[in-house]
């Protein structure tokens, strides 16, 4: 009957019907495209893949995140943000905010911008800017704060004082 599938009854071919890709001759005599052919666009490497992700990471500011079911112990610097959902015994230094998830815990010491806590923290905590504790979150130890706000169920002990409200000057802006 017909020779390729893209050839109209009266023996001209279907100029709209071709794909592109190259032909090659089957079985009957006829043509039709051959879907096995390499594409000529190169695939992306995997070192171009990494080398996305490294400047998506890049363009973000200075954030550091310590996962579920992650333990981590040391001293924290000079990071704009510290997301706590796993466990930390940490020294928090130069660091303008923290937050501690519902399932995180960070026993240590830390003197920040603002803090938002949903799980706990435990230790010597001084928020220049604004302390939230969330429903669930519990704060204890040696707390200073310029602003606070607990939601219904979040809870505060230990000795506790107001201060005055200023911003947090990292080591490198002063020096």
């Amino acid at each position: 009957m017909f020779k390729n599938r893209n050839e109209t009854p009266d023996g001209s071919g279907d100029e709209k019907a071709d794909s592109g890709l190259p032909k090659r001759e089957d079985n009957r005599g006829g043509f039709r495209a051959d879907h096995r052919a390499v594409s000529t666009r190169p695939a992306p490497s995997s070192f171009t893949a990494v080398s996305q992700e490294h400047d998506k990471v890049n363009a973000e500011p200075k954030k550091l995140v310590v996962g579920r079911e992650i333990r981590m112990k040391g001293e924290i610097g000079n990071c704009e943000h510290v997301l706590i959902h796993g466990f930390a015994e940490a020294a928090l230094t130069d660091c303008k905010a923290f937050e501690v998830s519902q399932s995180g815990i960070l026993k240590g010491s830390a003197e920040v911008q603002s803090a938002e806590i949903s799980g706990r923290f435990e230790g010597a905590l001084t928020v220049r800017g604004r302390l939230h504790i969330r429903a669930g979150g519990r704060v204890s130890g040696q707390i200073s704060y310029a602003e606070i706000e607990i939601e219904p169920g979040g809870r505060l002990d230990g000795e506790i004082r107001s201060i005055e409200p200023q911003l947090v000057q990292s080591r490198q802006a002063t020096g």
